[in-house]
């Protein structure tokens, strides 16, 4: 790998890492790319990021996409936005949540130790909506049985909560963690035999009254979902 060049400014390390992953929001990423333009040290950081990056990613075989995966996505996006759902909604997302984006999650592992070498998780996923109005990125460790998930962007609405929810294929959802209010990362420590079924598994965020969902299934509205990549 390409040696990070020695900066003061260990923010703009970071930033650069979160611009070369696409995690900026869009007034983030436009001021970031005005320094770009002055700032040759900047420039140089985000090369060595982005050539860093692809290093990681050199051992990981290719998966071609399911032949009908382009179908079932112009499918989903034509239907009404008020249309009912006739399966329940945790059976519907193991359909489409197909080949869910690990890399941010990583990236939160690279940046938060500030080093290229740090102990990667077996799993991650990335959790978002539609329209990336919510999106936290999780990883999983499976020695420890620690699963990691840091907010990026988005909050429940007021007097709402958000519940994260583990869906292995054909299992109904099972409630992990309730998101506290203000939160930005959380661990939580999964028993095992629910770790043995996260790999491949969905990670779903619903809209829940304060506390969480009252019945031990999902209740309220499905805002983001990913599924569990191996890393």
């Amino acid at each position: 790998m390409t040696e990070t060049p020695d900066i003061r400014d260990d923010d703009d390390r970071i930033l650069a890492a979160e611009y070369v992953l696409g995690l900026m929001t869009p007034a983030q990423h436009r001021a970031f790319e005005e320094r770009l333009g002055g700032d040759a040290a900047l420039r140089a950081l985000v090369a060595a990021w982005a050539e860093d990056f692809v290093d990681l990613t050199r051992d990981i075989p290719e998966h071609a996409p399911p032949q009908d995966l382009w179908r079932a996505i112009e499918a989903r996006l034509d239907q009404p936005m008020t249309q009912t759902p006739r399966r329940p909604w945790y059976v519907s997302l193991l359909g489409y949540a197909v080949g869910g984006v690990a890399a941010a999650a990583l990236a939160w592992f690279v940046v938060t130790s500030q080093t290229l070498t740090p102990p990667v998780p077996e799993f991650a996923a990335q959790i978002a909506a539609e329209d990336a109005s919510i999106q936290f990125a999780a990883a999983y460790d499976v020695d420890t049985g620690t699963l990691q998930v840091q907010r990026q962007s988005g909050a429940a609405a007021p007097g709402r909560a958000l519940e994260f929810w583990l869906i292995a294929d054909g299992d109904a959802p099972v409630s992990i963690l309730v998101w506290p209010d203000g939160g930005e990362s959380e661990a939580v420590t999964l028993p095992a035999e629910l770790g043995a079924k996260l790999p491949g598994a969905v990670l779903a965020i619903s809209d829940e009254p304060p506390g969480g969902s009252p019945t031990g299934q999902p209740t309220g509205a499905v805002l983001a979902v990913g599924q569990v990549q191996e890393v």
